[in-house]
């Protein structure tokens, strides 16, 4: 069985841009129903490909730097400014909000606002490399390795996501101490059943906000891939309607 590899999603609508990070070992698949949501209510929507991701091979993941992943959030604002875009909101799903939050520390004037989902901006007990496993097994059931390769691949695979893990973590760290930077406005979702990480640490990233408006949003039913879950309609609601407070300036 052949699986299709998942593509960085392109959508332009109205004068305002939306740039959503996907999440650690996810693809543009985890943002894909919020993206249709908001270009239907006529916003240009942006969900680039993080590096090493969206192969048959988990190991181009590993294989990646978290400072390249920074880069690629960089960039995509870029991509947009390039397309006329001024104005735009950053917005990611677990690793990708802790690229959006990054992103708003630096206090870039196209930036109107941005948030996280389901985000560890500060550290808390995880389960992110034993999830990383799971996934790696899962993806090369799809690939044409053996099964004797797969299981070696696995092993060193182990090793290397908890070494990845720390980097995250650390680079996490940073962006942690730069929250009173921020002053544009912020978006927090947090699921109350996220199995991937600690849901309280939403309450932590909110006091780390002193100097802006924050809008934190908590769905009780929902697991870590809130954008997918059963509050899915409630979430992008609320999505849309935090964008939609933002101070664009329409020309």
């Amino acid at each position: 069985m052949k699986m299709s590899l998942p593509k960085e999603l392109f959508a332009e609508h109205g004068k305002r841009a939306v740039l959503l990070l996907h999440a650690y070992s996810g693809s543009p698949n985890d943002v894909r129903m919020l993206c249709r949501y908001l270009e239907n209510a006529n916003y240009t929507v942006y969900s680039p490909m993080f590096a090493g991701h969206g192969t048959l091979n988990p190991k181009d993941i590993l294989a990646e730097e978290v400072t390249t992943w920074f880069e690629n959030t960089q960039a995509a604002i870029q991509f947009l400014k390039e397309k006329g875009y001024q104005e735009i909101a950053v917005l990611g799903l677990s690793m990708g909000g802790i690229m959006a939050m990054g992103s708003l520390t630096l206090a870039d004037e196209a930036i109107v606002g941005g948030g996280v989902f389901c985000s560890p901006i500060f550290k808390a007990e995880n389960h992110v490399p034993e999830n990383f496993v799971l996934y790696a097994e899962k993806v090369l059931s799809y690939s044409d390795f053996t099964k004797a390769e797969q299981q070696a691949m696995l092993s060193e695979i182990a090793r290397d996501a908890q070494k990845q893990l720390t980097a995250i973590e650390a680079f996490a760290q940073t962006v942690s101490q730069q929250l009173t930077k921020i002053q544009k406005p912020v978006f927090l979702a947090q699921a109350g059943k996220d199995r991937m990480i600690d849901p309280l640490t939403v309450f932590e990233t909110a006091k780390g906000l002193p100097h802006t408006k924050v809008t934190l949003q908590w769905y009780p039913e929902s697991g870590h891939v809130v954008t997918v879950d059963k509050e899915r309609k409630e979430f992008e609601k609320d999505v849309l309607a935090f964008i939609e407070s933002l101070s664009w300036n329409e020309e």
